[in-house]
């Protein structure tokens, strides 16, 4: 944090990671074809060894189906999480863009009560009560230190 704002720095980016950007974006050098399934931060570090620890076809499936799997359980962790919102909110008397603030925050993370007012085109009073509103439905918290709205680790989709 510095002068209230929050500043967050995303981890290094590997040789791993350049590589499967450059298959992603020129396949053909790569001799994949004009569709490559080989993606930026998909691509294991162990596609890019000189000698492979197993076939090439089997590296690629099992990337493949972990970045599926972990697709899955975050579009059910979504789905569950937008579920608890609508559940909440449904017998609260709530301000009318608390769903959207849910969702805002549920897909972007932290915004401030500013951010969300910019995002939605209202008012930071407005922004406010939604945001009063997720707090009383146990949905949402204020953030120690710059006052995001953030929240609530939802229950994990099975």
């Amino acid at each position: 944090m510095i002068e209230g704002k929050v500043f967050q720095r995303f981890a290094a980016r590997g040789s791993a990671w350049a590589a499967s950007l450059a298959a992603a974006m020129r396949p053909h050098v790569f001799g994949l074809g004009a569709a490559p399934l080989a993606l930026a931060g998909l691509a294991p570090r162990s596609l890019f060894k000189a000698d492979l620890e197993r076939p090439l076809s089997a590296l690629l499936t099992s990337a493949i189906d972990a970045a599926a799997t972990d697709v899955a359980t975050d579009l059910a962790a979504v789905r569950t999480a937008l579920a608890l919102g609508d559940e909440r909110l449904a017998g609260l008397y709530a301000s009318s863009q608390a769903p959207a603030v849910w969702q805002l925050i549920l897909g972007l993370g932290p915004l401030t009560r500013a951010e969300l007012a910019r995002a939605l085109d209202v008012t930071r009073r407005t922004a406010s009560q939604a945001a009063a509103a997720l707090d009383r439905a146990d949905l949402a918290t204020l953030r120690p230190g710059d006052h995001a709205l953030a929240p609530i680790a939802a229950p994990r989709a099975s």
